[in-house]
């Protein structure tokens, strides 16, 4: 039981930076009064992905067998939305760095078989 809980609290520490990372990036350039569609995408990807860890971490027990399924499909949707969010900025920008981008795919894969091994 301790083992769930420990894991559960490891899993926490690496997804909530991510999605709260992303969601306050999007927040001050929307504050910005910037509304470009990569910024649009971003702030949708994190609020998909903090409901996501939200439903996963936080929901009673009654619904134990379509929660999983569903926090991880919205998990996956609101990764990738943030991905493609923070790829398009980059270039309406015109400073797109490639390695910026390889790392946060490559993190947000493993974020994601992270929370499919649970």
């Amino acid at each position: 039981m301790y083992t769930f809980i420990f894991l559960a609290l490891i899993i926490l520490i690496l997804t909530l930076p991510f999605s709260l990372y992303h969601l306050i990036v999007a927040g001050l350039a929307i504050a910005q009064k910037n509304f470009n569609r990569g910024i649009k995408c971003m702030f949708m990807g994190s609020i998909l992905t903090m409901l996501s860890l939200f439903l996963h971490f936080y929901m009673p027990i009654i619904f134990e067998i379509f929660i999983p399924i569903i926090s991880l499909l919205l998990w996956i949707i609101g990764v990738i939305l943030i991905c493609y969010g923070a790829y398009w900025n980059d270039k309406q920008k015109g400073n797109f760095k490639k390695s910026h981008h390889i790392i946060r795919i490559t993190f947000a894969i493993l974020l994601t078989l992270i929370l499919l091994l649970i």
